[in-house]
């Protein structure tokens, strides 16, 4: 059990290690964040493609289907490293 689950504060090598992986875990709930924006930002330009063409609605479908396709990629690339580094993290591997 580490110090900081029993109510004291983590100390030493624990307390490094605890932080390690709440910090990875901020970073992972980042992701989210940042996977939504991507595809916001991707529909908005296509919205203003739109608006700018008169195209509609062929620049939002096509700029909602962008920001998926890259808002999946960074998630997926961005959890796949993050998970790499908690278990690194949990094994006390490099940093």
């Amino acid at each position: 059990m580490i110090p900081s689950e029993r109510g004291g504060r983590a100390s030493g090598a624990d307390g490094a290690r605890a932080r390690r992986e709440t910090s990875i875990g901020w970073r992972m709930a980042g992701l989210g964040l940042q996977t939504s924006s991507e595809v916001v930002a991707g529909a908005l330009i296509g919205w203003g493609l739109d608006r700018w063409l008169d195209s509609a609605p062929k620049g939002l479908l096509f700029g909602g289907i962008a920001g998926i396709a890259v808002g999946l990629t960074t998630l997926i690339r961005g959890a796949m490293k993050a998970n790499r580094e908690f278990e690194d993290a949990r094994r006390g591997g490099p940093r």
